[in-house]
């Protein structure tokens, strides 16, 4: 009789669902880092009597540390292992938001939200790269869509659930809510995955060469730097986006949901995205595509009028395409990299391209606004969309890792 061949052999692996949505609220989790100063910023104002330029700083701190340390902590995960450092990473988050809830002086509650950074920045390295693991070939890019909608839900969550604690309750039980959640979220993580045989088999990195010489051969590797530039151009245009559009539309009513709605269209977005490079066509074609919408959506929205409803209209066509962009980038990457210890240098390098865009954006197209007025801001975009685009078209040059 003809043997049998081993199934373990020929059939890819299952999709572990429960581990990848259990990382995907860790993404939550972290993220809610940046929601919980958001929501809480007059409150803060209000308890420190400190001025908003210096609050304003302790909420943009924790990205400023991925802005700096990207490429290292994906060169550091992928040495020391993604599994340690994502549960290192959310219990010093949680540790962080514990001393928070006491509400110690604001030099000491700014040196807490640098160390988030930190906290932050290895739950965005290593979760994708995990998730990629525990992801079945076939459902890699769908996964990563669903990856990526994590800060908008965070922001969502955050503006619902976090702003009714903390009108209820104050300042300490929201942090205090936030540092439980993110805890019991690590603990149950290294009790789940600690002994998952899928990760065992993740091959140690390639330790050649200095930390220097290593970290410049990872800025060299178009397999990494294009997804990431793809990401920059995406959140230069989207912070500026969601924050000055919506001061466009004359009508106060249009606004205030226009502020509610566009988060939740670029989530949409973001979503459509992975499921769209899953099962259509490849990360790199949808991020184009993505780019090549917002760039007519810009179009048509200087030919329109006065027309409130429409020009939302317009804006909302244009947000979901915009949103589209980050699930594809973060699509590109497992479909890219090589090996695991690439997957995470490109989500490192991904997360400091993404601060990059977020730091120099906005300044950038307010200054367009006051100069020009609408116009100025359509020419920006279209200028970061030709960016984007030519991007998006050299990361499709490369040949995809089966």
């Amino acid at each position: 009789m003809p043997s049998t061949p081993s199934y373990s052999s020929v059939v890819a692996p299952k999709t572990q669902w429960l581990e990848i949505i259990l990382l995907w609220i860790a993404g939550i989790s972290a993220a809610m880092q940046f929601a919980k100063f958001s929501v809480s910023f007059e409150t803060l104002l209000n308890h420190y009597q400190t001025t908003a330029t210096l609050t304003g700083a302790s909420l943009s701190a924790v990205g400023l540390v991925g802005l700096v340390f990207g490429v290292s902590a994906g060169m550091i995960a992928s040495r020391v292992g993604y599994l340690k450092v994502l549960v290192g990473a959310l219990l010093l988050g949680g540790s962080l938001s514990f001393i928070q809830s006491f509400l110690p002086p604001f030099n000491v509650l700014f040196i807490t939200r640098i160390l988030e950074g930190l906290s932050q920045l290895g739950v965005v390295v290593a979760a994708p790269t995990l998730i990629a693991k525990l992801s079945a070939p076939q459902h890699k890019s769908l996964t990563m869509g669903i990856w990526g909608t994590f800060f908008g839900v965070a922001f969502a969550v955050s503006g619902w659930a976090g702003k009714s604690l903390l009108d209820q309750y104050g300042l300490s039980t929201l942090f205090l809510s936030h540092g439980i959640l993110i805890s019991t979220i690590g603990v149950v993580l290294f009790v789940i995955l600690r002994k998952n045989p899928v990760l065992d088999l993740v091959p140690a990195a390639d330790n050649q060469g200095g930390f220097f010489s290593q970290m410049m051969r990872i800025y060299r590797n178009p397999r990494a730097l294009l997804p990431s530039f793809v990401f920059l151009f995406y959140t230069c245009t989207l912070v500026s986006v969601l924050t000055y559009v919506p001061g466009l539309i004359n009508d106060l009513s249009l606004q205030k949901w226009m502020l509610v709605l566009l988060p939740l269209i670029t989530t949409s977005g973001t979503f459509l995205a992975g499921a769209i490079a899953q099962y259509l066509m490849r990360p790199q074609r949808v991020a184009l595509v993505a780019y090549a919408g917002v760039a007519v959506s810009a179009l048509v929205l200087s030919l329109i009028g006065d027309t409130a409803l429409l020009f939302c209209f317009v804006v909302g066509v244009m947000v979901l395409f915009l949103g589209m962009v980050p699930g594809a980038s973060l699509a590109m990457i497992p479909t890219l990299a090589r090996n695991p210890s690439e997957q995470a240098q490109g989500y490192g390098l991904l997360a400091q391209f993404g601060n990059l865009g977020a730091t120099v954006g906005p300044p950038t197209f307010a200054t367009a606004l006051v100069a020009y007025g609408l116009s100025g801001l359509v020419v920006l975009v279209l200028c970061v969309c030709c960016f984007g685009i030519l991007f998006s078209l050299l990361a499709g040059r490369i040949k995809t890792v089966s």
